[in-house]
């Protein structure tokens, strides 16, 4: 055993006369960071509202829908039966990442205890940002954190015990994860070399497992596979760039402090601890942090050279691996200023957290409101860009006319299919007439936000042909926590 693993004896914490700090600690930070996983209060924002969209269709609907969507099905069924259940309101919906993100608590624990930094894992897991914005989304992401944690274990069991049980729940566990994210594959592809490589080298049991524990993992992904062809020829993000290295440079960040900016200085901790927790600890560190080095690096590659969206959210299938390492580095520290360290970050990142569940991350909810107290259902309202519309329309109390630019069979759920084209080709100026043939006897609304890429002017367009259609607009006000939006109304004809 080296030196620095001789300097840690986390095991023994509660035995020693930092065994009462270790425990308040724990306490609160576990109960706080349990409480704010249930806690946002933003309405839903635009990919949330997307979700439930989907996810409230009837089984048949809901996966013609995520083939215009982009996203494999697991995250959306079992949405789909936890709305049965609990229903569509914004809490409710949050709740099942919440309880995927409540469910992987003692997992970080068990996870890092071969490296001897369970606890402090577990607290810095408990009070990190980014886990706790994302068990507070009606999105994938809590998901994945958890499958990920269970992959490591079902890794290790193998390892330790190898067999076809253990193999057989690896096998479980890499089908569901590639049905849940596609950055797994990623993930799948880096941890399968380095299976391979074990195996050509040693051809131990182990790794003769775990590779056939892997491989079948991914039958349970065939029978979609034909619609992961068609979303990776006709869905997409066009308003992302060829940004790979900007997030790189971002995403430890990102994890720090979940877009907090006033807390970036986290970062001078974090990034220093998971370096050293890869680079000072056994074999079992080096290869957790390199595993997620190399699945980041190759996500990012792939999206660059093909062109599809970089966001660090997608990088959520890397930052378990992350925080286990950072949890080691932690851990070696000695043992003064690993708990001051600890307790530090831990309470400042609840700080964060605080500020994080009361953030607006939408417009949607004062928009709504707006048009809850002035609409009819006589009123045509329209949404240019159509991103606008999902969660605003799930908040509308009336029954107006909906439309949006570009043009969507429902616009309280969007269809990327060949998106770009569909902007590119569509005509404002159609749609301003199609709005002004409508039936009369109501008010005409325009919710738009300019600057969206790649829509270029053809907001602005529209505004401009609906008013020499109609007439001069009314313009509205609408503030809220994130800021002021305008939304324009014509008079009924």
């Amino acid at each position: 055993m080296s030196a620095a693993r001789r300097r840690t004896p986390v095991a023994r914490w509660p035995g020693s006369s930092g065994g009462k700090v270790l425990i308040a600690l724990v306490a609160l930070v576990l109960a706080a960071g349990l409480v704010l996983r249930f806690c946002a209060t933003s309405p839903l924002w635009l990919d949330e509202a997307q979700s439930v969209a989907i996810a409230r269709l009837p089984l048949p609907e809901m996966f013609a829908a995520l083939r215009g969507d982009g996203a494999p099905p697991l995250y959306y069924l079992l949405l789909h039966g936890w709305m049965g259940l609990v229903g569509t309101g914004d809490w409710a919906v949050r709740s099942l990442s919440g309880l995927f993100a409540a469910a992987a608590l003692p997992l970080w624990y068990v996870a890092a205890r071969p490296s001897n930094a369970g606890l402090v894992t577990l607290i810095l897991a408990a009070g990190n940002p980014w886990l706790v914005r994302y068990a507070t989304e009606a999105r994938p992401y809590a998901l994945v954190i958890l499958l990920v944690l269970l992959g490591v274990l079902a890794l290790d069991g193998v390892r330790r015990r190898p067999g076809p049980a253990r193999a057989l729940g690896l096998a479980v566990v890499t089908g569901l994860l590639l049905l849940t994210h596609y950055w797994a594959l990623f993930l799948y592809a880096v941890v399968g070399a380095g299976l391979l490589v074990s195996l050509l080298r040693k051809r131990s049991r182990a790794a003769w497992w775990s590779l056939g524990g892997l491989a079948a993992g991914a039958v349970p992904f065939l029978p979609w596979l034909p619609t992961f062809l068609y979303q990776s020829q006709h869905t997409g993000t066009p308003w992302m760039g060829r940004s790979g290295t900007k997030v790189l440079l971002s995403v430890v960040t990102e994890w720090s402090t979940a877009g907090v900016s006033v807390a970036s200085a986290l970062v001078l901790v974090t990034w220093p601890l998971m370096t050293w927790g890869a680079v000072a600890d056994g074999r079992r560190a080096r290869l957790i942090g390199g595993t997620g080095a190399a699945t980041l690096l190759l996500a990012v590659a792939v999206a660059w050279l093909t062109g599809s969206a970089v966001v660090t959210r997608y990088a959520a299938v890397v930052l378990p691996l992350a925080v286990l390492v950072l949890g080691v580095g932690a851990a070696l520290l000695p043992r003064f200023w690993m708990i001051l360290v600890v307790a530090g970050l831990a309470i400042s990142w609840l700080a964060v957290d605080a500020v994080l569940v009361a953030r607006p991350r939408t417009d949607a909810g004062a928009v709504a409101g707006l048009l809850n107290r002035q609409v009819t259902d006589a009123d045509t309202v329209v949404f240019c860009p159509d991103q606008l519309g999902p969660d605003v329309i799930r908040r509308l109390r009336h029954r107006p006319r909906l439309l949006s630019f570009p043009e969507q069979e429902w616009p309280g759920r969007l269809d990327w299919t060949d998106y770009r084209q569909r902007i590119e080709t569509q005509d404002p100026a159609e749609l301003a007439r199609q709005v002004a043939a409508g039936p009369g006897g109501g008010a005409v609304w325009l919710v738009p936000r300019y600057g969206f890429r790649p829509f270029g002017e053809r907001c602005e367009q529209l505004g401009t042909a609906l008013t020499e259609m109609l007439g001069p607009p009314e313009r509205q006000q609408v503030r809220s926590g994130g800021g002021s939006e305008t939304v324009w109304r014509w008079a009924p004809r």
